[in-house]
Formats: structure tokens, C-alpha cells, sequence
């Protein structure tokens, strides 16, 4: 059985060497704090199911906030 209805948020990362990674997390705000967690992966954009939820400036005005709290 197939479920239609996102459970996690998904971090889309990729070092300097262009790997790319996929990191879940539970919410928004657990997925900001991992975005700042390790320096190695550089955060391209945080998505909810097939909804990009930031993406650009406004994900790097999220995680500058994040830095700073």
C-alpha cells in the first residue's frame, strides 16, 4: 500500500566534490538545525514531500537565523 502523505522533511545536500545526500528529519526546525550541523554539506534546498519549502535566499536567510540562535 502506497502512502500519498509526506512524513519527513528532506534536506537536499551536496559537498564541494558535487556528491549529493538526502537527510530526513522529523520537522522544519530539525532540519534547519542539521543544515548548520556539518560544515562538509552545503544545503541546495529542504522539500516536504514534493513541495519545496525553502530553496535560495530564503534558505539561506533560515540557516544564517539558525547560526545565530
Amino acid at each position: 500500500m502506497a502512502c500519498s502523505v509526506p512524513i519527513c522533511y528532506l534536506l537536499h545536500r551536496v559537498t564541494a566534490d558535487g556528491s549529493e545526500s538526502l537527510l530526513m528529519e522529523p520537522d522544519l526546525a530539525s532540519a534547519l538545525t542539521d543544515a548548520v550541523s556539518d560544515p562538509v554539506w552545503r544545503v541546495v534546498r529542504i522539500t516536504f514531500g514534493r513541495q519545496t519549502v525553502l530553496e535560495g535566499e530564503d534558505l539561506e536567510t533560515a540557516i544564517a537565523e539558525r547560526q545565530i540562535a
